[in-house]
């Protein structure tokens, strides 16, 4: 349901690569079987350590079409705000901030 969002995004918008938004809430079915309620990617931004939560946003990415393995696909990267930070949402600034992610995670 949430991808679905993400897709009319992308399909009333051709021409953007990418996009930053708040995380909606989801379910989530944990080892027990039980079903909860938590935002999208908690579990990823736990990862962060403490933080607030009014800070959290998701930045879509839409893989080029000439991608060989995984064409259109649409990655969601978890990202923490700092506290007086706004991000604007366009390609402009979010594909720089998106290529600085992604490089300092192949270094790790």
């Amino acid at each position: 349901m949430l991808n679905m969002i993400d897709i009319q995004f992308f399909k009333d918008h051709p021409d953007r690569k990418a996009r930053i938004r708040l995380p909606h809430k989801q379910t989530h079915i944990d080892q027990q079987r039980a079903v909860r309620y938590l935002d999208e990617q908690e579990l990823a931004f736990r990862h962060l350590g403490p933080h607030n939560v009014k800070r959290r946003r998701i930045i879509v990415y839409r893989v080029p079409a000439d991608h060989p393995e995984y064409a259109n696909h649409l990655m969601q990267i978890p990202l923490l705000l700092y506290a007086d930070e706004s991000v604007e949402d366009t390609d402009k600034v979010l594909l720089p901030l998106i290529h600085k992610l992604m490089m300092e995670a192949a270094q790790r």
